[in-house]
């Protein structure tokens, strides 16, 4: 396992891939979380059914003889005690997976999910609504803090629909006068998921206001679209999936395209990140070696070797281009692509090792980083991500001035 550590300053390009990677310090904790990411408040849910039960047994051994009056006790008692250890019970799996780490992340789900009609958690896809970008007048990123926002991008492919997405624009970008491009990065969900994820679970825009106000990395912009091609969140990796939603070719050409078009950004492979975590991670994995004339560098976090998803193992040709280890061999060795790999050490790491391996026989630049203490879950995306973007965007040359 190589190294990690922590500073605010900004270093030049590594030689060795396998250099430490330094985060200022105020990434050395889970940024953005709040008591909601402790076990606290499971503990205390669990402690007020146990008062519960408690007060329930005693008022009916009270009154056992009389059944009428027992069955009024046990409802008026009982159904908050379930009521109660149902929450305790979804507090901690919440804190386990790391989703909601404070209650500004699920103000944030919250904002990105339809009103009308309602619908039960996690079932709704992200579907944005028009595809505006507010003005400078209205969203107002300061010298210090970014700006996040719900869109829709048009999708020009076939069975695709348009799909919402979650923008952000780096601090400064209003600024007067400023006329500045920035390099964009492309961020991918998990499955099931949304396109709230990156900013809900991941807390993104938070992770990159950090990293930029430190000069760790340069402003960037990013899009997170929603990959489910409908309404509902489905569990099915990003895929060009034959016959069906064009998955791959939505990201790669319109929504990279929206964002050169109504976004300040630098249209260049040298300049764009394609990343993800699990099903998302194989995505971006996938994107980066199949669009290498799109995508400079590749932040696969949780990535693995053979796709799940059934039009695709069911389909030879699909299969063969969606498995990680034959894409790499049909591609030309060498080049300039950057590509990070990541994951706790929560999970076993012999798939990523394989693909670092196999990138590594193709020399293309790659390195895989396993950070102690991590399961697969949002805490380890939002952790790792910033290793990530620092790594690949200093392999990039990028500036931070």
């Amino acid at each position: 396992m190589t190294s990690v550590a922590c500073t605010a300053q900004w270093k030049d390009q590594p030689v060795d891939v396998d250099a430490p990677i330094h985060l200022p310090a105020a990434l050395s904790g889970d940024l953005g979380s709040d008591l909601l990411a402790s076990y606290w408040p499971s503990v205390a849910a669990l402690s007020v059914a146990a008062a519960l039960v408690t007060g329930l047994v005693v008022l009916v051994r009270r009154r056992r003889r009389a059944a009428r009056s027992s069955k009024r006790i046990v409802l008026a008692v009982g159904a908050p005690a379930v009521v109660a250890i149902v929450c305790a019970v979804a507090l901690g799996v919440n804190t386990w997976v790391g989703y909601f780490p404070s209650v500004a992340a699920v103000q944030r789900w919250l904002d990105a999910s339809p009103r009308k009609p309602v619908a039960a958690f996690p079932t709704t896809a992200v579907q944005g609504g028009t595809s505006v970008v507010p003005d400078g007048a209205r969203r107002v990123t300061t010298d210090d803090r970014g700006y996040a926002f719900l869109t829709t991008v048009p999708s020009h492919g076939r069975s695709m629909p348009d799909a919402g997405a979650w923008v952000y624009l780096p601090p400064g970008y209003d600024a007067g006068g400023n006329t500045a491009r920035y390099p964009l990065l492309v961020a991918l969900h998990g499955a099931p998921g949304s396109a709230a994820d990156w900013f809900a679970g991941g807390r993104l825009d938070q992770v990159l206001d950090v990293l930029i106000a430190a000069g760790s990395i340069p402003p960037v912009v990013v899009v997170s679209p929603d990959l489910n091609a409908g309404p509902d969140r489905v569990d099915r990796e990003p895929l060009n999936l034959p016959g069906g939603p064009q998955i791959e070719d939505y990201v790669a050409k319109d929504v990279v395209g929206w964002a050169d078009t109504h976004l300040r950004t630098k249209a260049d492979p040298n300049h764009r990140i394609i990343s993800g975590m699990s099903s998302g991670g194989l995505g971006a994995l996938l994107y980066g070696l199949h669009h290498p004339d799109v995508f400079g560098g590749v932040v696969s976090i949780m990535p693995y070797t053979n796709p799940y998803t059934p039009e695709v193992t069911a389909d030879p040709a699909a299969r063969q281009r969606n498995t990680p280890l034959e894409a790499i061999a049909l591609r030309e060795t060498g080049g300039d692509q950057q590509f990070f790999l990541g994951q706790g050490d929560g999970e076993k790491t012999a798939e990523a090792t394989q693909i670092r391996d196999a990138l590594r026989a193709h020399d293309h630049p790659t390195t895989l980083r396993v950070l102690p203490g991590l399961a697969h879950n949002w805490t380890a995306a939002r952790t790792i991500m910033p290793y990530g973007l620092v790594w690949v965007s200093q392999r990039l040359g990028w500036s931070a001035g």
